[in-house]
């Protein structure tokens, strides 16, 4: 008998995490279990197999990328907005980026969309892997 494979087709799912807590900073953020602290949005036509492979590709990738994922975020610039009502853009260099990711924060939330394209059978998933990653920290 052969082995399941599952296809995913450039699917997509949503990872939505809120009020993460205080002291945390973004490099930490890299350390939490994904599926254990955020509200997922499934496919509604997944599989229980679909889930279980996607949640595992999620969770590996994650661990090994999740600070150039939040590096790559600040880079690509930042807004802010002050207690006084102030608020701008601007872009972070290298230093400010890690001050950021070092920085203890009173919260912060983040909207991850994970694109998966590819096939997984029992010896492994292979195939494309794309992050979509918003962050908001409180300091």
């Amino acid at each position: 008998m052969t082995p399941p494979r599952l296809k995913f087709d450039r699917e997509e799912l949503t990872l939505t995490l809120t009020g993460i807590g205080a002291g945390w900073t973004f490099e930490q953020f890299g350390h939490l279990n994904l599926f254990d602290e955020a509200s997922v949005q499934f496919p509604h036509n997944w599989s229980e197999d679909h889930i279980r492979v996607a949640t595992q590709v999620v969770q590996t990738q994650w661990r090994l990328r999740s600070t150039t994922y939040l590096e790559q975020s600040l880079q690509a610039g930042i807004s802010y907005s002050l207690v006084d009502g102030g608020s701008g853009q601007m872009s972070a260099d290298t230093q400010l980026i890690e001050h950021l990711m070092r920085r203890p924060l009173v919260s912060m939330d983040g909207i991850l969309t994970v694109k998966l394209d590819g096939e997984a059978s029992a010896s492994g998933y292979t195939g494309g892997f794309y992050v979509g990653l918003g962050i908001r920290g409180q300091f």
